[in-house]
């Protein structure tokens, strides 16, 4: 009964779930299973892992393309949200770059300026590759949000050297340059 008590918690925090089998004769039989959110609760290595990886394709690219692998990193995360800022001006899309910032973990805010925008990320997700791969990772992210944005950005503090944020300077463009706009 105590275990059941236990596992009832456990079941209203979203940790467990069960289901229920059933056997030939006698009562049904409960399998209990950790949750997605549960799964979330343990150690995690995936920075040790992405930066072999990393390691191993950045030797192995050095000869095979010349292409960089931020780019290609780059062009493949952009079209993923490329969809979400279709139609937008300027304006709009910082702000919708700003949520999808947040949304994958940056803690992004805009702040518009005279000449346009700072788009400052209190968080980097990626902090324990970032360090270690800054020419794939923090090149990829600049470049990513070149792509959403359709101008150029000029990075103003940057974590991997000291800074509290990673910020960017996102210049308003004359309107007639604005290709994104609708």
């Amino acid at each position: 009964m105590t275990v059941r008590a236990h596992l009832a918690v456990l079941e209203k925090d979203g940790l467990v779930s069960y289901e229920e089998e059933r056997g030939k004769v006698g009562r049904p039989r409960f399998v209990y299973f950790l949750t997605p959110q549960a799964q979330d609760q343990f150690p995690k290595n995936y920075d040790t892992l992405c930066n072999r990886i990393l390691d191993a394709v950045a030797l192995a690219r050095e000869s095979v393309s010349s292409v960089p692998l931020f780019e290609l990193v780059a062009e493949t995360w952009a079209r993923e949200r490329a969809e979400r800022m279709r139609g937008m001006s300027l304006e709009e899309r910082v702000k919708a770059l700003a949520a999808i910032r947040t949304e994958e973990g940056a803690m992004a805010s805009v702040v518009k300026t005279d000449d346009g925008y700072i788009l400052d990320q209190c968080n980097c997700p990626a902090s324990c590759v970032a360090h270690r791969h800054p020419d794939v990772i923090c090149a990829a992210e600049k470049s990513y949000i070149q792509r959403l944005l359709g101008v150029p950005v000029e990075r103003l503090s940057w974590r991997v050297e000291g800074g509290t944020t990673c910020s960017y300077r996102v210049p308003a463009p004359a309107e007639s340059n604005d290709p994104q706009a609708t």
